[in-house]
């Protein structure tokens, strides 16, 4: 019998301790840091991302899917960077990810009182830094728009992907966009 059967080895390393999801926030700022837990390659090429972290000893997590394909964002001249475009859904976990809706709602301010977080919610992704469907290669930078015909419900906010330090961050791009992220997300 070998010492890693002793202690129940299985070759794979195990997972660090959650993070706390606020503990990357900068002042004034309500910016959310999860581990990636589980990262899948689903039938239709798209990529699945489950993040997990912790709020006050409560987990919570959400699972993010980036579409299969990102091919490249054409804007005029003057941007000097290839970006690329794609659609980044927001998955709910159940009660995990109703938890980490309820957070977003209190640390936003919003008085929204979102009952859970709806099963899906599909954004416009355009990446600032990296290519999504190369996760693999160096971390990702996407600023993300829930685009609606109601001016009221339009969003932006950023998802950053560090598959190598398994890092998934969901951060705000400004306060007028609090309550209709959390619209967004909420079940109704």
């Amino acid at each position: 019998m070998g010492i890693s059967s002793i202690f129940g080895a299985s070759g794979k390393e195990p997972y660090a301790p959650l993070p706390e999801i606020t503990s990357a926030a900068e002042e004034g700022w309500h910016d959310f840091t999860f581990a990636i837990r589980k990262d899948e390659k689903l039938p239709d090429g798209s990529r699945a991302l489950e993040a997990r972290g912790v709020y006050r000893g409560h987990e919570v997590g959400v699972l993010v899917v980036l579409s299969a394909s990102w091919p490249e964002a054409k804007f005029d001249q003057k941007v000097p960077w290839t970006a690329y475009r794609g659609v980044i859904t927001y998955r709910s976990l159940g009660p995990a990810s109703d938890s980490f809706l309820h957070i977003m709602d209190e640390l936003y301010g919003t008085a929204l009182h979102p009952k859970s977080m709806r099963t899906e919610t599909k954004f416009t992704g355009i990446s600032l830094g990296g290519k999504p469907d190369e996760l693999e290669k160096e971390p990702v930078k996407i600023k993300v728009f829930y685009e609606s015909d109601d001016e009221q419900r339009y969003a932006e906010l950023f998802t950053n992907i560090d598959l190598q330090h398994r890092v998934l961050q969901i951060n705000e791009k400004d306060e007028e966009y609090r309550k209709p992220v959390v619209r967004a997300l909420s079940a109704e």
